[in-house]
């Protein structure tokens, strides 16, 4: 093949022959993923054999290195000899042209530290935690996906081969939710802790009423709009606000520049959470991505579907090597006559168990939810606390994998999972009382 290659870089290059050096350039590039395989299966046998034991290079990848080849190939090279065996389908799929080496190294690099912090009940054996996980790498692989995103996806595989355990670690989280109010010295230490959703919501929230930069510190700057934002709220609820002492902190973040509310000035976009959500989280599909923040954060399924019950859906179609191909946009808040009707009805949330939340504070619900074909229309809505709405997904998941796991013969158990109906939150006339197909 080199001795080809040499010969086609002598020729003269006619019309005719265009086709020919293409040819031996994707060869060639073939050739090279061939012989990085080769050259892992004999480091594999090189290790095995003890044949570096009083060699000048101690190891296979000083040996590699030695040799001019780059640090990173050469730990690539090394990383994948030492698994081998380990990923048959994806060492099959270099060897079939499918792939390329530096893919199976990725593939190889994210499962084994996925397999590292994998759920040890769940997969007792590492074995069990690679045939589950080795595909889902594969398949993007297959797909087109270069280095970089494999590497995003390796990141992402505890939490698509175990949803279950990501739920319970969230549902842990946010059962140990608190807000502690301390004093000091000077006067007061406020300590949260909670879920990862509350952190997106009270994140996003703090920084819409953060003024730009000036001398005060990020520190102070987040404490004074978390004061800002109490202010807006007892204005809001035309409930007086204490005069704090002048001087004083409180009176800082009261004097700071105000956000104008409920206006939309050209430029300006109102505070949200953003989630990037495949539909197959929200259908709580088997090895699905996980949803994302635009801060990086990995949310449950229980609590991406919570947002996305009452939101604008902006549509984003993606491609492993193109990345966005495709934007569009579709509402699934339920309109202001729909809320109004609502209320007018529902003076508080409708959770089943009663809540005295006021419907202005609500969230608009869907009974059937709009993934699974429920329409946003008064018929299938109602109004939920934002509290109570995450609760109602997250009885709903925990239905959904407790189903999943369930023997075949065994008796279905009822679950309280938060549907709507009577005593649930609703009337008899409830839709929604389906659990998400699995």
């Amino acid at each position: 093949m080199l001795a080809e290659a040499d010969r086609a870089g002598d020729m003269e290059v006619a019309p005719g022959h265009r086709d020919m050096l293409t040819a031996t350039m994707e060869a060639l590039a073939s050739g090279l993923d061939a012989l990085d395989l080769a050259a892992a299966r004999l480091a594999a046998r090189m290790r095995g054999a003890g044949c570096l034991s009083g060699a000048a290079s101690s190891t296979v990848t000083g040996l590699l290195r030695d040799q001019g080849r780059p640090l990173a190939q050469a730990k690539a090279i090394v990383r994948v000899a030492e698994h081998l065996d380990d990923y048959p389908a994806s060492v099959g799929a270099v060897e079939a042209g499918e792939i390329g080496f530096a893919q199976l190294a990725r593939i190889v690099e994210g499962c084994e530290k996925a397999a590292a912090g994998r759920c040890m009940q769940e997969h007792p054996g590492v074995e069990d935690f690679r045939e589950a996980a080795e595909p889902i790498l594969l398949q993007a692989a297959r797909g087109g996906a270069d280095e970089r995103m494999l590497g995003r996806i390796g990141r992402t595989l505890v939490e698509r081969v175990s949803p279950r355990v990501h739920e319970e670690e969230d549902r842990q989280a946010y059962g140990a939710r608190e807000a502690r109010f301390s004093k000091n010295a000077f006067g007061f230490a406020l300590q949260v802790q909670g879920d990862a959703a509350s952190e997106e919501i009270i994140r996003t929230a703090v920084e819409a009423h953060t003024a730009p930069p000036d001398e005060r510190t990020p520190a102070q700057r987040r404490f004074d709009a978390l004061v800002q934002l109490c202010e807006n709220r007892l204005a809001a609820e035309g409930l007086e606000v204490p005069v704090p002492q002048e001087g004083s902190d409180a009176a800082t973040a009261l004097a700071a520049p105000r956000v104008e509310q409920g206006t939309r000035r050209r430029g300006v976009l109102r505070p949200q959470v953003s989630v990037v959500v495949p539909l197959e989280a929200l259908l709580l599909k088997e090895g699905a991505e996980p949803a994302t923040t635009d801060r990086g954060r990995l949310l449950p399924p229980s609590a991406v579907r919570a947002f996305a019950s009452d939101s604008i859906v902006r549509r984003l179609v993606t491609d492993p090597v193109e990345s966005v191909v495709d934007i569009g946009r579709a509402r699934r808040t339920f309109p202001s006559r729909v809320r109004q009707a609502l209320a007018a009805t529902a003076p508080t949330c409708q959770w089943e168990e009663g809540c005295s939340v006021p419907a202005r504070w609500c969230q608009g619900d869907h009974r059937t939810e709009w993934w699974e074909g429920g329409a946003t229309t008064l018929g299938n809505a109602q109004l939920l606390c934002g509290r109570h709405n995450r609760e109602k997904h997250r009885a709903r998941a925990e239905a959904h994998y407790r189903a999943s796991t369930r023997p075949p013969n065994r008796p279905r158990k009822g679950t309280r999972d938060g549907r709507t109906g009577p005593g649930r939150g609703g009337n008899s006339g409830d839709r929604g009382g389906t659990d998400p197909p699995g």
